[in-house]
């Protein structure tokens, strides 16, 4: 082992070259601009795109169960955040948008698996991606995104993120029993030559530089190109000399329109990210250091990937229907090793180093639709949904107690056992899916619309080591629904939805109580809401209330027999929460308000009995003859005396459901006799939560955190340059977004901390 080499502390390194320049800059652009009155700004700060408003709140189009509908009529939970807000907060992954969006929580596990939860549905099997699929959809322009890895990459050209909270089934998919997440890109435009291109810098070495052009290739070709190029030095440190959290990663998009006529377009895509940095910084609870942003690691975590996503979207418009083709192609190779102890041999006495934990993915989709125009009396939709995924896991572990170990990667495949390898898989999965769609809302009356969907969904899988797992599941999902208009704009509505989550089978012939064959997860929900705008449309309210009926819960179970656990069912959960949205505008549009808060709860109901990887090595290390976990195989005697000791998790709270969490954003456009400078304070409150479900005390207990943003804008008149200067994290909090415990490996708990203190200035040119 390498000899401890200890590091300074890491702390605010300030790019100072970049930020002088970048206020010399701004100094220059504020001089140079006409002494003339300010015009009137728009609605300070508006989190979404904006379309006329007669002196409102702007109206927000999405594009909510697959068709453009104003935000404020469509019967569901949905929340839209512009690319540009997401800029303003700092919000460069999706990590980024804890307490931005009610009911939703964004965690880690393994340091590189993204864990989005959504009112309590998310995934407690990531580490299973070849058996299992998340609980809230990721959609891209449309496309189904079809690995979690993928969450990792940074935002890139959005003009907004859309939020779908609660089951999607019917329209997005089955992998949607929580939400569904819509990124929607800026697109080409006919006829227009514009661009436009910004440079930050900040703390930590941080550069960023984005740029994007439209150009006009033919009277009904265009083409849009953009890239961007991120970095900053690691917001951690080990003692033993390098970098953790670290950021490099590069994202490019080139896009072509074809218009012919007004009644067909044809979008087609490709969209690369490449990313190769250190892992992420994950502390081990045992650490002796106390520092957060210092680890007690002797081995130097790494993390690669690239991603790649072609799609072609075809519409056609006919006199009384929209016909739309979305055709994709996805690449994904991710390579990743860590510290699977998360400390160093000179403290713990042993080590624990995963050399490999790889992923290969190739991932083909088609989706077909027809949907009504709107106007009349039905307004309907129906589809056909295709999948074809094929993918490689490859996982090497290493562990042992001597002093010189050995971390080379053995040939795949090996003929030589490695001394120290304590697992391997190198398994292949090959998934097929399958769904037809429709959903219909009757108009009953100018008030009354009723809706009714439904989804037929086939989903087969199979693979592993010598074809060991083969599964096909089928279960029709689906939704009705009601809303009423109260006035012209007020508007209530309730539902009722069912989503489902395929099963499918665990390699574990010797296990003792994880069964062979795991079971579909499946969730009814009900919701009502209500939707307002009052005060001559200066302010907007918007309020839901939730509760779910949660069967068979998938979540990573551990067996007495050592490597024969795998992914079990919770029979029963229950959740329950309300939400609400607020935006308010005053003093002639200057002043913008926002906010958002959500109360929640879910518990598991009934009695079931099962082990956690600490709980099974404490009862292995207390019943006689089982001698230690993961060294020796159970005796009969001691598998049937280990069983009675299993946790009951009945009542227990469910895992990533903070009882509080909300945010709320202050900004106000100050007018000049140079230009508008629009001020903006946000306050993020995250609320504590349980990690697992197996509430564990210290191992899954996550507390709060409450973060302070501050953001300023400067936009001179008459001027295509705008500035801007940012502190996210102002107080330097350690909040800790992830307390993870490794259901594999020697089962180490590590806290992976949010980002802290960011610095940043950006100037930026459009034309």
């Amino acid at each position: 082992m390498s000899s401890t080499n200890k590091m300074p502390v890491p702390g605010t390194r300030i790019n100072w070259p970049g930020v002088m320049i970048a206020l010399a800059l701004s100094a220059q652009a504020a001089h140079a601009a006409p002494d003339s009155p300010a015009p009137e700004p728009a609605p300070a700060d508006a989190p979404e795109p904006q379309a006329k408003s007669e002196g409102g709140i702007e109206k927000i189009i999405v594009t909510a169960e697959k068709r453009r509908v104003n935000l404020q009529e469509a019967p569901l939970a949905v929340t839209a955040i512009s690319g540009d807000a997401l800029g303003k907060a700092n919000v460069v992954n999706l990590a980024g948008l804890n307490g931005q969006v009610p009911g939703m929580s964004i965690s880690k596990s393994a340091g590189f698996e993204t864990v989005v939860t959504v009112r309590g549905v998310g995934s407690e099997t990531p580490q299973a991606s070849l058996q299992t699929q998340p609980g809230v959809s990721l959609h891209v322009d449309g496309v189904y995104i079809a690995n979690s890895i993928s969450l990792n990459q940074s935002l890139f050209d959005l003009d907004r993120l859309e939020v779908l909270r609660g089951p999607q089934g019917t329209v997005s998919g089955m992998a949607s029993t929580g939400g569904t997440i819509n990124l929607v890109s800026k697109q080409p435009k006919l006829g227009e030559t514009s661009g436009s291109g910004d440079i930050s810098v900040g703390n930590y070495h941080l550069t960023q530089v984005r740029a994007a052009v439209n150009v006009p290739l033919a009277e009904t070709v265009a083409m849009r190109a953009s890239l961007q190029k991120y970095d900053h030095d690691g917001f951690a440190r080990s003692t033993y000399g390098f970098d953790l959290d670290a950021a490099h990663d590069a994202s490019g998009k080139l896009a072509f329109l074809w218009k012919p006529g007004s009644n067909f377009t044809a979008t087609l895509t490709g969209q690369w990210y490449r990313a190769n940095q250190p892992g992420a910084a994950q502390k081990n609870i045992l650490d002796p250091n106390p520092n957060p942003r210092v680890l007690t690691q002797d081995y130097a975590s790494r993390f690669k990937l690239g991603a790649d996503l072609y799609a072609l979207n075809l519409e056609y418009a006919l006199p009384w229907a929209t016909l739309k083709s979305i055709t994709s192609s996805q690449r994904l190779d991710h390579q990743q090793r860590m510290n699977g102890s998360r400390l160093d041999y000179a403290t713990l006495g042993r080590y624990d180093n995963v050399a490999a934990w790889n992923t290969k993915l190739d991932n083909y989709t088609q989706e077909f639709s027809i949907a009504s125009l709107p106007g009349g009396k039905v307004d309907w939709q129906a589809g056909v949904f295709l999948m074809r995924q094929n993918s490689n896991g490859y996982v090497v572990e290493f562990a042992g107690t001597d002093a010189n170990p050995n971390f080379d990667l053995p040939p795949r495949p090996f003929t030589v056992r490695p001394y120290n390898l304590l697992f391997t898989q190198d398994a292949y999965g090959e998934r097929k899916s399958y769904a037809v769609f429709t959903q219909g809302t009757y108009h009953v009356s100018d008030d009354l619309r009723l809706t009714a969907g439904a989804r037929y969904n086939r989903d087969e899988i199979s693979g592993g080591t010598g074809n060991w797992f083969q599964n096909t599941t089928s279960k029709p999902t689906g939704k009705l629904e009601a809303n009423y208009d109260l006035a012209e704009q007020s508007m209530v509505y309730a539902s009722l939805t069912h989503g489902y989550k395929p099963g499918g089978v665990n390699n574990n012939p010797r296990s003792v109580m994880v069964a062979h064959l795991f079971e579909p997860e499946s969730i009814n929900a009900f919701e009502i809401g209500s939707k307002n705008q009052f005060l001559n449309n200066k302010l907007r309210v918007n309020v839901a209330a939730f509760l779910y009926d949660y069967r068979n819960l998938q979540y990573l179970a551990n067996d007495p027999n050592p490597y024969q656990g795998g992914i079990a069912n919770v029979p029963k959960v229950r959740s329950r929460g309300i939400e609400a949205e607020v935006s308010y505008l005053a003093l002639e549009n200057r002043l913008r308000l926002n906010g958002n808060l959500t109360f929640m709860r879910s518990k598991v109901v009934g009695d079931y009995f099962t082990y956690d990887a600490a709980g099974i090595a404490s009862a292995v290390a207390t019943t006689a003859g089982c001698g230690s976990y993961y060294t020796s195989y159970p005796t009969p005697a001691c598998a049937a005396a280990l069983v009675p000791k299993a946790q009951n998790l009945n009542g227990q709270s469910t895992a990533k459901t903070p009882k509080w969490q909300g945010s709320f954003n202050a900004a106000y456009a100050l007018p000049l006799s140079s230009g508008i400078v629009t001020p903006r304070l946000e306050v993020i409150y995250r609320g504590d939560f349980i990690y697992r479900m197996f509430n564990q005390g210290g191992l899954d207990q996550v507390p709060s955190y409450t973060l302070v943003n501050l953001h300023v804008d400067y936009k001179p008149n008459d001027n295509n340059w705008t500035f801007s200067l940012s502190a996210s994290n102002l107080g330097n909090k350690n909040g800790i977004n992830s307390r993870f415990t490794d259901p594999y490996g020697i089962g180490q708990t590590s806290n992976e901390y949010i980002a802290p203190r960011q610095i940043i200035a950006k100037v930026g040119y459009e034309f």
